[in-house]
């Protein structure tokens, strides 16, 4: 057991995760990704920063009911980051469709807004740290669910996505899928005797292969827009597949007239 009151392999998990985000962070400046993707940067930024605010709230304060809510609501800060970070994504991909861009945004923001008023309303006023963890789990349904639904748009309509962006999205699919697993499947098992630690060595596994993933993403530039395709043209919906083209131009078209009056009637 470690000064910290943590055993050594999840300091040492903890460690790995702070040095693989360090090498997200430094391949987004170094490749000038940042420029593209400057949500994304600020997430990176912000998960090193509460690792470092852990370190001081547990060295300092020792683990207790106050700094146990205080890594609670830390948690909740970057998880609204990694929803900012995650549309911003979506908003490059699904740019050139934007109608279809239009829908993702609002059932993202009507589907994060419904849960945590709920959340909200049944944990009031008794915030304690289970509260919290019960937001965490909440917002993770809502965020794998929300990210399940764009990557299977995506993929139903074949709309083409650079690989970089789409290992981003899966990366953080997957991130909180892992989350309701570990948090909802096995949690039972970490309250056994003995087992105390491995609830969080398993949520710094499981994202350390997020973050990964993530610099073998950002390995190389993110590639470059091209702004002819931005308003795409019929030739553009003929080359993807001719068993979804016409749906996804009709789709996307529909959509793009129903924004519009909605834009007007406002």
């Amino acid at each position: 057991m470690s000064s910290l009151g943590l055993p050594l392999q999840v300091l040492v998990l903890w460690g790995c995760s702070s040095l693989v985000q360090l090498v997200v962070l430094v391949l987004l400046f170094k490749e000038g990704s940042f420029r593209k993707l400057s949500l994304f940067t600020a997430y990176t930024a912000l998960n090193i920063c509460q690792a470092g605010f852990l370190l001081f709230i547990y060295k300092h304060y020792g683990f207790g009911p106050r700094t146990t809510e205080m890594a609670w609501f830390s948690q909740t800060i970057t998880l609204v980051a990694q929803g900012f970070a995650a549309t911003e994504i979506l908003r490059v991909v699904l740019r050139p469709y934007q109608g279809i861009w239009g829908l993702a945004w609002r059932l993202l923001i009507f589907t994060a807004t419904v849960v945590i008023i709920l959340e909200a309303k049944i944990t009031y006023p008794s915030w304690s740290w289970a509260k919290w963890f019960d937001l965490n789990v909440s917002y993770n349904w809502t965020f794998a669910i929300a990210m399940l639904a764009c990557l299977l748009l995506i993929r139903y309509y074949s709309i083409p996505v650079p690989k970089a962006y789409k290992i981003i999205l899966i990366g953080f699919c997957f991130c909180s899928c892992a989350d309701l697993v570990i948090n909802e499947g096995f949690l039972p098992i970490f309250y056994l005797p003995g087992n105390e630690n491995l609830w969080q060595s398993a949520t710094l596994l499981s994202f350390i292969v997020v973050l990964l993933l993530w610099a073998v993403a950002l390995w190389k530039p993110l590639p470059a827009e091209n702004p002819r395709l931005s308003l795409p043209s019929n030739d553009a919906y003929q080359r993807l597949s001719p068993e979804i083209n016409d749906r996804l131009r009709l789709l996307n078209e529909k959509l793009q007239r129903l924004w519009k009056r909605e834009a007007r009637s406002n």
